[in-house]
């Protein structure tokens, strides 16, 4: 009777470690996940960003030749200072983006980490009962 009681204590602890551990890989790959859709995002944000830099630009350059405006040194510094700006826009978008994915593939590692010591921890906890059935049946 003694040793079913020591054989419980012991798979409990082992049990919940294994239990501790898929789930640990679960958030893992959901992480895993996340991080590449994140990175998909930044892209689409930057490609995005360029390509309606050019379609305001086109505007514009239509605007000023339905008006009858040449290019010149005043609307080509216009046009510079619409690309800086809008370029720098585009750049925190895509930057910030990119810190997400980090964040993610840095969850993933805490994650996978975690899944590592689950199994060993476990065992710790089961420790005392093994080494109790271990003597019994000595």
């Amino acid at each position: 009777m003694e040793t079913v009681a020591l054989v419980s204590q012991a798979a409990g602890p082992i049990m919940g470690a294994m239990g501790a551990r898929q789930q640990a890989k679960a958030q893992q790959d959901a992480d895993n996940r996340n991080a590449f859709i994140a990175r998909t995002r930044a892209i689409q944000t930057d490609i995005g960003a360029r390509q309606g830099l050019e379609s305001e630009l086109g505007s514009m350059r239509a605007a000023l030749g339905a008006n009858g405006q040449p290019m010149n040194a005043g609307t080509f510094e216009l046009f510079q200072d619409f690309r800086k700006t809008r370029d720098r826009e585009r750049s925190i978008d895509f930057g910030n983006r990119m810190m997400e994915a980090a964040d993610f593939r840095t969850k993933a590692r805490n994650s996978g980490q975690m899944a590592k010591m689950a199994l060993p921890v476990g065992l710790a906890k089961a420790g005392q009962p093994l080494f109790d059935l271990y003597e019994l049946l000595r």
